[in-house]
């Protein structure tokens, strides 16, 4: 009996071994996969401070573990939902941390989805800042929080924000001057590119892929880490403005 029974427990070890050597291979591949997502040279993005943010629903849902009521939304976050790094994805989460830093206190977490967001142009930058507040578009404009408004004056490559966050009444305006990272004339070079690959990748030289790489990885850092000054300023609006300029987004043909 006792031979039988050493003989099971070595039989039960080995099925065991053979059932969790999946997951483990798995859970392997996982890990391996997060970390190898980007190219090594953008592995830096993983280490970018995240937003904290609290969700009422994840709460009643039961969404966060035992004890905590909030989650970190990071960088990777944007990259994964845009597809790759990119120059969008880094001055979208950078004006959305400065403008939820600027409207929040220590004390509250703020709610990812009570912000109203008033945008001077229809690109993807606006959209990374509505993703990571919270904001959304919806046909009823008493349902939507996402405004655009190319009524509001802004210089070439000069984006203005208009953030509220609703629980607080406090509003404040980011400009996002994207031009000082390297000037209009390197920028021009570098779209030009991006269109020709965009029309035809193989009418774009190797030269000017690696110049275009090269170009967007620096200023993708220099965004993240706060290397350029004066490229992104917030400045508190009375609350009164804010809601005086979003009667008028709601109301603009681009809204």
């Amino acid at each position: 009996m006792q031979t039988r029974s050493l003989n099971w427990i070595k039989i039960s070890s080995v099925c065991t071994a053979i059932v969790l050597l999946p997951i483990l291979t798995g859970c392997g591949l996982s890990q391996a996969k997060h970390s190898s997502r980007w190219n090594t040279d953008l592995a830096y993005v993983h280490d970018i401070t995240p937003i904290t943010f609290h969700y009422d629903h994840g709460v009643l849902a039961g969404s966060y573990p035992e004890g905590e009521q909030t989650v970190d939304l990071e960088f990777d976050d944007v990259c994964a939902k845009l597809g790759h790094v990119c120059l969008c994805g880094a001055g979208g989460f950078r004006v959305a941390g400065k403008a939820a830093a600027a409207l929040g206190n220590d004390n509250t977490p703020l709610k990812r989805d009570e912000f109203i967001l008033i945008s001077s142009r229809d690109h993807t930058v606006s959209d990374v800042i509505a993703f990571v507040l919270g904001c959304v578009r919806r046909k009823d404009v008493d349902r939507c929080s996402y405004f655009i408004d190319d009524s509001i004056t802004a210089l070439r490559r000069e984006y203005h924000y208009y953030i509220a966050y609703e629980p607080t009444e406090t509003a404040v305006h980011v400009v996002y001057r994207k031009h000082l990272l390297i000037g209009h004339e390197k920028m021009d070079e570098l779209w030009k590119i991006e269109t020709s690959f965009d029309r035809d990748p193989q009418s774009v030289s190797a030269d000017d892929v690696n110049r275009y790489r090269k170009a967007m990885r620096k200023m993708v850092e220099d965004v993240l880490l706060g290397k350029v000054p004066n490229l992104i300023t917030v400045e508190p609006v009375p609350y009164c403005d804010f809601t005086r300029l979003l009667d008028i987004a709601k109301n603009s043909p681009a809204g």
